[in-house]
């Protein structure tokens, strides 16, 4: 098995992982960044290689292209098309190679920058071909130059939904509606703490006069109810809720169109580090289930330090400045002298960040009875085919937590290893036993945390 030592490992090549790289690598440090994507940068650098309307980036992604730009200038290993199966030995990366051969890399310190990934809200029809992620529209069009389709229908919750519209307008698609699940108060709300965070604001506008230019309906407090067709999707049923999340009866509308495009938040990709043995918390106004990180951004294990969205929901400036931190944090960590007014200026931005996270994250909170209101036949686990009726029935025979529901249903034992139903779980049980979400405990984690293949292992 090939092994590669290093000083630093950093896992994810967004927007935390290239900053912290860059500076480790500027004090003469040899760091290896890992990313299973094939190009660095994560969601918010994907573009397409010959330009086009998305070519033309705001001030974040030229930071973020620029520091893309410095680590290929720099003695920095980049590994991409790489998975992160396991940490062993406790910093030591199991890895599978792009050529599907098993690897090891054993750093001094390890960083893991590892992001979010996409909170889904199940519903009738939600499996049909043509119902798709927002996060996936934005990928067919910043990478390949590729509508979902010609028209299209956007619904959700929260602000990305206006980014990912005003990004299918520009390039020239058919924008049917946007529906919010949200109401007028929350995004007064927003708006207020969008005053201290005056670039954030700026490009939600400039997203909203594009929809609203182009008379495309914005319609808040509405859901998806149903998405109808054969063997694709050809219409959507969307309805009218009220502040506790139920439909409104009389309210339905049936939209046709090719592609319905799907988002609720994010939930951070913390599996790495629950393998690890890193301490997880649960905090909603960070995003839900966190790594648990010090001052310094160091976890509770020795030598791992955590940086991005898996310490809080709050979008690329935080990461930014997270993988700074945790840049100098590293350098500190192993005898490096830092000034302490650097690392006193980023803490002061990140303590704003995590303000902002609490305002961001309250409007992706998915009512109870909203939650409740999914029909018994409506898959929940893709992968291992478990309805909802199931969960319900399970949940009274007293399978009442996360791991009983692995145990009795199979729950996240498919295929995406949980990655998609486990946050829907942690709503359903939360809303069935009305409790806090923080009461209900969390899956855990094992190595392989992605699937391989047993070849890979004999290779």
């Amino acid at each position: 098995m090939h092994r590669k030592k290093c000083d630093v490992a950093v896992v994810g090549t967004g927007p935390a992982g290239l900053a912290a790289a860059n500076i480790l690598a500027d004090h003469g440090l040899l760091v290896v960044i890992l990313d299973e994507n094939a190009r660095m940068g994560g969601q918010l650098l994907r573009s397409l290689p010959w330009g086009g309307a998305l070519s033309r980036p705001d001030r974040l992604r030229r930071v973020g292209f620029d520091l893309t730009d410095r680590v290929k200038d720099k003695k920095i290993e980049v590994i991409t098309r790489t998975k992160v199966l396991d940490i062993v030995e406790g910093r030591h990366l199991l890895v599978e190679e792009r050529q599907g051969r098993i690897a090891v890399v054993e750093p001094r310190v390890l960083l893991l920058a590892t992001g979010a990934r996409e909170r889904f809200m199940p519903f009738k029809g939600w499996t049909l071909p043509g119902v798709i992620s927002t996060g996936a529209a934005q990928i067919l069009m910043k990478n390949y130059g590729v509508l979902p389709s010609w028209n299209m229908l956007i619904a959700g919750m929260g602000p990305l939904l206006l980014v990912l519209a005003g990004e299918f307008l520009k390039n020239g698609g058919k924008l049917i509606s946007v529906l919010d699940m949200g109401g007028a108060r929350e995004k007064a709300l927003m708006l207020t703490q969008g005053l201290h965070h005056f670039s954030k604001l700026s490009e939600g506008f400039l997203h909203l006069a594009g929809i609203l230019t182009s008379r495309v309906p914005l319609r808040l407090r509405t859901t998806v109810v149903e998405a109808r067709g054969g063997t694709e999707l050809e219409e959507v049923v969307a309805a009218g809720i009220g502040k506790d999340g139920a439909v409104i009866e009389g309210t339905e509308m049936i939209y046709r169109t090719e592609s319905l495009a799907v988002g609720y938040g994010f939930t951070p990709n913390i599996e790495l580090a629950q393998v690890a043995g890193c301490a997880i918390d649960h905090d909603k106004t960070r995003g839900g289930w966190v790594v648990r990180v010090a001052d310094d951004l160091e976890t509770t294990v020795d030598r791992i330090f955590a940086a991005g969205e898996i310490t809080g929901i709050a979008g690329a400036s935080k990461s930014l400045h997270e993988g700074e931190m945790a840049a100098f944090a590293i350098l500190r960590k192993i005898g490096r002298h830092v000034h302490s007014d650097r690392m006193a200026r980023l803490k002061q931005k990140r303590h704003r960040h995590l303000r902002f996270a609490g305002y961001f994250n309250a409007l992706h909170g998915l009512p109870p009875r909203a939650v409740l209101s999914v029909p018994d036949e409506v898959a929940i686990c893709r992968c291992e085919d478990v309805r909802m009726g199931a969960i319900r029935s399970a949940v009274m025979e007293g399978h009442d937590t996360p791991a009983a529901l692995k145990r009795a249903l199979r729950i996240g034992m498919g295929n995406c290893q949980g990655r998609t139903c486990a946050p829907i779980v942690y709503d359903i049980l939360s809303a069935l036993a009305n409790k806090q979400e923080k009461t209900v405990s969390i899956l855990t984690a094992r190595g392989p945390v992605k699937p391989v293949a047993i070849r890979s292992f004999l290779s």
